[in-house]
């Protein structure tokens, strides 16, 4: 990974669920998704939609900033800007389109894991019908017994276009076992974001030279924006 002085990470995401709107803003010296970075106050952030509607983003907490007012709708470009300490940051991305969820199964993972030596590894699955057409591209974000197993899970239709096929998702040191509660996120997100967090799942994977991925907001920045769909599962592991 690349040294050096401290970036400036930028994390925001607007969705079409009625989450509020959130950006968050750190400073980190070197790249890691399992990092905890200091928090920046002070900023003045905005999110205007291809419409020309402009909702301003308040600091709820140190660092974080919200509007509860700006619920995502597929088809619109939306527009970051982020002003701080003289200098404005932006970014864009766009909610394509929405593809439904349409269950959670538990199964063995299929690449014939167990756990020390025993019985054998579960994963969930995500199971979607893809949209005919190519171009799709999806984030899930897996939480376990109400904690964000932290890994990077995305996946473009170059192989399922217009299928449905379950997505397992790897846990990483977190084993599965009866009795655990699994909520699902399942987002489409744009080419850009998807392209952001192919390389950091490569990244983690080491399927390439270790270096910061290339974010889709300016200024030489960590992080990214996404404008997106998001759906919600829970299933209990049996």
């Amino acid at each position: 990974m690349k040294n050096a002085a401290p970036h400036l990470v930028i994390e925001g995401g607007v969705d079409d669920s009625g989450n509020p709107a959130t950006v968050t803003i750190s400073k980190s010296a070197v790249f890691s998704t399992n990092s905890n970075y200091p928090k920046v106050s002070g900023a003045v952030v905005k999110i205007t939609d291809n419409l020309g509607t402009i909702f301003l983003l308040p600091e709820t907490t140190t660092g974080t900033y919200t509007n509860a007012a700006l619920k995502g709708i597929i088809g619109r470009t939306y527009n970051l800007s982020v002003l701080l300490e003289g200098k404005t940051y932006t970014a864009s991305s766009t909610i394509t389109r929405k593809a439904v969820l349409d269950s959670l199964v538990v199964d063995n993972n299929p690449f014939g894991g167990s756990i020390g030596g025993g019985d054998a590894e579960k994963w969930v699955g995500v199971s979607y019908t893809d949209p005919a057409g190519y171009g799709d591209n999806i984030q899930v974000v897996q939480t376990i017994n109400g904690k964000e197993d932290r890994i990077t899970h995305v996946a473009d239709d170059f192989y399922s276009d217009g299928g449905r096929a379950p997505f397992f998702l790897t846990t990483g040191k977190i084993k599965l076992k009866v009795g655990d509660t699994v909520a699902i996120a399942f987002r489409f997100i744009d080419k850009n974001v998807f392209h952001y967090l192919l390389g950091i799942q490569n990244l983690a994977d080491g399927n390439t030279i270790p270096e910061n991925p290339e974010s889709n907001i300016s200024g030489n920045v960590l992080g990214y924006f996404s404008a997106h769909t998001s759906q919600k599962k829970v299933i209990v592991v049996r």
